[in-house]
């Protein structure tokens, strides 16, 4: 795929805009730590900037397993106690579904007291010590102000945290003013103009991508097995439909993304297995409005537009907008009938998939009321048996990849919580 829909600055503020959706505190906090690490990298002029940036991203998203594994409204208790199955869950989530999986095992150490692993060989062990020590700085600082006193880390140089990161600490401080730059806001600029020397060829970009989809998967499995289910079903009906490569591909990353929004909706709201009461159904249709924000400005306008209109209608009986037919591009229409078969064939908390016959039904009749297009509708219809061989397959690698998950995790919990 060409992919060339979204800059890799771009990919990274879209994962950290997405994240933000759940807690955006636990990301502003990796940010400030990013930036801590950066400090100490570059005062010791090691790395290109391309390099700092692709450590400072995943500095950023150090915490990304506690989304999985912890409450995180309680920032300084899964920070600074059991927080091993988050650096785990978080190291195994990047090495699999990320292109920084040469990176990722950092995030298994930086937990860890550095006399534990200090003759672990591993290539980035310098790095996860390093960001050990930032974290535990931002975390301090952050509650403590101007109270905030390195010495009491630094006296623990040695054991706790490595010399070498206390040093770079120390030197990036007095060079750089890093926590006074923290406090007065002035990093933020400093990381943005890092950001700029990121490179990510076409392949990270299309795996960054799929990475934020199974985001989804931090409140619900089955968020993420809808989205890989309308994804095929788009891909499918694109080329029955014979739509020209291209737009193929727009659908495909559309249909990837078009439900992070939800991440947004309160976990009560999105899991509910009851009717949802007026004001709930209006808290979950702003999803919609949510994902426009978060991919306006990052992709390529016309994905965003297919993917933010796929609760639309024919007839104008859609949200948000009310768009109607000669409003829209067929792949517009596309996502909409996908979305909503995605809906029907998977299991839902207040019920099982439906079969077949009624998900057909279902569809006639909305076509029949001109929510639907009927070409594509009898297209679905058509090669009903076809397609959703196709989605059963694609169903059974996203079950794969969270047997292995989970088993890997388990594995490595072994080692490292006996």
């Amino acid at each position: 795929m060409a992919m060339d829909f979204i800059s890799s600055k771009n990919i990274f503020l879209l994962v950290r805009d997405t994240l933000e959706m759940i807690d955006k505190r636990v990301i502003e906090h990796g940010i400030r730590v990013g930036y801590i690490l950066y400090k100490m990298l570059e005062s010791e002029d090691r790395f290109e900037k391309f390099e700092l940036a692709d450590f400072v991203m995943l500095s950023t998203l150090h915490d990304i397993g506690a989304f999985k594994t912890d409450n995180v409204k309680d920032l300084l208790s899964f920070d600074t106690k059991n927080n091993m199955r988050h650096s785990i869950y978080g190291y195994l989530f990047m090495k699999y579904l990320s292109p920084m999986e040469n990176i990722s095992k950092i995030l298994l150490y930086h937990h860890m007291d550095y006399y534990k692993i200090q003759e672990t060989p591993y290539e980035y062990l310098d790095i996860a010590c390093y960001l050990n020590l930032a974290e535990d700085v931002e975390i301090y600082h952050n509650a403590l102000g101007k109270q905030f006193d390195f010495s009491l880390f630094a006296k623990y140089a040695g054991t706790k945290y490595s010399e070498a990161a206390v040093s770079a600490f120390s030197q990036a401080q007095i060079r750089h003013n890093v926590l006074g730059r923290i406090s007065d806001g002035e990093y933020k600029q400093e990381l943005d103009e890092l950001m700029n020397y990121i490179m990510f060829n076409n392949e990270d970009k299309s795996r960054f991508m799929e990475m934020i989809m199974y985001c989804l998967g931090f409140y619900t499995d089955e968020k993420v097995a809808d989205s890989v289910t309308c994804t095929c079903i788009c891909e499918q009906l694109g080329k029955w439909m014979k739509l020209e490569p291209r737009e193929i591909e727009k659908l495909h990353y559309a249909a990837l993304l078009h439900d992070i929004g939800m991440l947004a909706v309160p976990r009560e709201i999105v899991g509910a297995s009851r009717k949802l009461t007026d004001e709930e159904a209006q808290i979950m249709r702003k999803h919609v409005e949510t994902t426009e924000k978060v991919l306006s400005n990052r992709m390529d306008q016309e994905v965003v537009e297919i993917a933010c209109r796929h609760h639309e209608r024919g007839n104008g009986t859609g949200y948000p907008r009310g768009l109607l037919n000669g409003h829209m591009t067929d792949s517009d229409k596309i996502l909409q009938v996908a979305d909503t078969m995605s809906a029907l064939v998977n299991k839902r908390p207040y019920r099982d998939p439906l079969p077949k016959e009624k998900v057909i039904d279902i569809l006639t009749n909305e076509m029949n009321q001109k929510n639907f297009n009927r070409v594509i509708v009898e297209t679905m219809i058509r090669n009903y048996d076809i397609i959703m061989e196709e989605v059963g397959l694609r169903r059974k690698e996203i079950q794969r990849f969270y047997d292995k998950l989970q088993t890997q995790s388990e594995k490595v919990q072994e080692l490292f919580l006996k």
